[in-house]
């Protein structure tokens, strides 16, 4: 009797330890998003569930511990209706472990925040979830990634209020947590991303605060697909450091910055500044500071993408008079140079800049050049022909092609090959992703080239680029030269949030066909080749040197 007596008052004691506001709220995420999506009453759009969150709020921070919390979860519940019995709903354990690693229903489980009938509700809400059309998710045909066109961005709210600012975080959460193929490789523990920008979305009470919490939630993806639009293009984004830029172009090396272009503004700058100058502060700041402060709100897959991204922002500032300190014959040296706005930056380069790139071109008598970044499909064969009698061909994949990798494959592949397969979202049961498709190269048409193939790749590489990379792996006698590439495969979905912001995520796994990963590694080079100082100074594009003496030497 007295042990019976000891559990009841362990029970009573837990349903009434008060829980914090994060707590609540972040129960509060869990719940709404799960029954947005597994809900057959929920999935049909009948109901408004953004207002649905809207009203629950105040109730839910009013709540003083689990029984006040899960009685108006248990009213929820009710009010939605009762759920049929699902008969083919497949249960978690009948899975393939590969399928469900993104699958985490930890939450339903959480004796803080739920009482044990609330807990059991839910439970069962999960083996007889919707089986149908669900109004806030949709796949798109013959690709597979989800698409949420029916999410509203309310564009007539600058600055949402607290409620729509919890929403934007809340919407966007539930999202990655189903629907995301790679949230398994982020760093982070999800559940604990969104009890950390609980209070950071709360205290968001300015538009660039705003913004800069929606830069921070995004960049905790560690996806370079990720990127943040608005519809009002007249809203100045990451304007909190500044609107002023520097008329230039660098490269982010060592925790220095390499001047690689300058552009028409730059008529006028000191003359130590060139191609080549390596800044090692910018007004009084290291690099390495600066790079610091730019990482928590900037999403890359990789540390060589972040670095990528970043650059363009690291010389931003807030007044016209810029001042670097630079590297001279070893000497530091500090200079002032001018800033622009954005609208009066001319962004076409300075005379002394490279002339563009060719197409395609004879790099020597025997090792020919194609630009897969300019190559368009009307020109595929006039480009492809006249080299097939190179011993060597290195395409340059250090850019986004135009889709014309199938084409130019048809001169280099012997037999059809699969090079990639693809993950998607299982809709009836989300968080769970499955096999949903290959990718093929067809086999030749014609003469085939039978000689070598180089590709450079770097972390421009990206998305689409990527994958043609590892369509040009099919062929035996191809070399990958460079770095590794960008490490964001898959087509895109985009979230609309609140406040007229929109933003993206790989919306498809992708993947070698033995089941290697693409995310966040990236196509690795069988040649590790990377630009110096040194060589950007002169003017060198190393990693083509490089390709060219690999080719000169058979």
């Amino acid at each position: 009797m007295r042990y019976l007596l000891f559990i009841l008052f362990i029970g009573s004691t837990a349903c009434a330890q008060p829980l914090s506001d994060t707590q609540k709220l972040s129960s509060l995420c869990h719940i709404w998003g799960f029954l947005k999506y597994y809900h057959p009453a929920v999935a049909t759009g009948k109901l408004d569930w953004d207002q649905r969150l809207i009203e629950l709020l105040p109730a839910v921070q009013q709540a003083q511990n689990r029984a006040q919390l899960s009685a108006l979860y248990d009213q929820l519940l009710t009010g939605l209706g009762p759920v049929k019995p699902c008969r083919k709903c497949l249960a978690e354990a009948d899975l393939p472990m590969a399928h469900r690693r993104n699958l985490d229903m930890a939450f339903l489980a959480d004796s803080t925040t739920l009482t044990t009938a609330v807990r059991e509700r839910l439970m069962y809400l999960k083996d007889n979830r919707n089986q149908g059309a669900n109004y806030y998710v949709q796949q798109v045909k013959g690709i597979n990634n989800t698409t949420f066109e029916n999410e509203k961005a309310y564009a007539d709210m600058p600055l949402p209020d607290e409620a729509y600012r919890l929403l934007a975080l809340f919407r966007y959460w539930n999202i990655i947590h189903y629907f995301f193929p790679y949230k398994y490789a982020i760093d982070s523990n999800w559940s604990d991303v969104l009890t950390k920008l609980i209070p950071v979305f709360r205290q968001a009470d300015t538009e660039q605060r705003y913004q800069h919490s929606l830069y921070q939630l995004v960049a905790t993806i560690q996806d370079s697909h990720g990127f943040i639009e608005t519809v009002d293009k007249s809203r100045c984004l990451r304007c909190d450091l500044g609107t002023y830029w520097l008329p230039i172009t660098i490269q982010l090396l060592d925790n220095k910055a390499i001047i690689t272009q300058l552009h028409a503004n730059s008529a006028t700058l000191p003359r130590a500044i060139k191609v080549g100058t390596v800044i090692s502060k910018v007004d009084g700041i290291a690099i390495k500071e600066r790079i610091d402060i730019l990482r928590n709100t900037t999403v890359a897959s990789s540390e060589a993408t972040l670095l990528r991204d970043i650059r363009h922002l690291i010389c931003v500032g807030t007044t016209r008079q810029a001042t670097l300190t630079i590297t001279q014959n070893g000497q530091d040296t500090v200079v002032a140079m001018s800033r622009f706005l954005y609208s009066e930056l001319d962004r076409k380069y300075a005379a002394s800049s490279k002339a563009p790139t060719p197409v395609s071109k004879w790099l020597t008598d025997s090792i020919g050049y194609v630009n897969m970044g300019v190559l368009t499909s009307p020109r595929v064969d006039s480009v492809m022909k006249p080299l097939l009698t190179a011993k060597t061909i290195i395409f340059d994949l250090r850019n986004y092609p135009k889709g014309t990798y199938w084409l130019v494959k048809r001169y280099l592949t012997g037999q059809p090959t699969t090079f990639a397969r693809f993950t998607g979202p299982d809709l009836r049961f989300p968080g769970v992703f499955s096999d949903v498709g290959s990718s093929e190269l067809p086999g030749p048409v014609g003469k085939r080239f039978m000689g070598r193939v180089i590709v450079l790749v770097n972390e421009e590489t990206q998305s689409h680029a990527e994958f043609t990379a590892m369509a040009f792996r099919t062929y035996s006698n191809t070399v990958l030269v460079g770095s590794p590439t960008a490490g964001a495969d898959g087509n895109i979905s985009w979230v609309p949030l609140p406040g007229g912001y929109r933003t993206a995520f790989s919306g498809i796994g992708v993947y070698y066909p033995d089941g290697r990963e693409t995310q966040r590694i990236g196509i690795v080079p069988d040649v590790l080749v990377r630009p110096t100082a040194a060589g950007i100074g002169a003017g060198r594009d190393e990693v083509l040197e490089r390709a060219v003496e690999l080719a000169s030497r058979r």
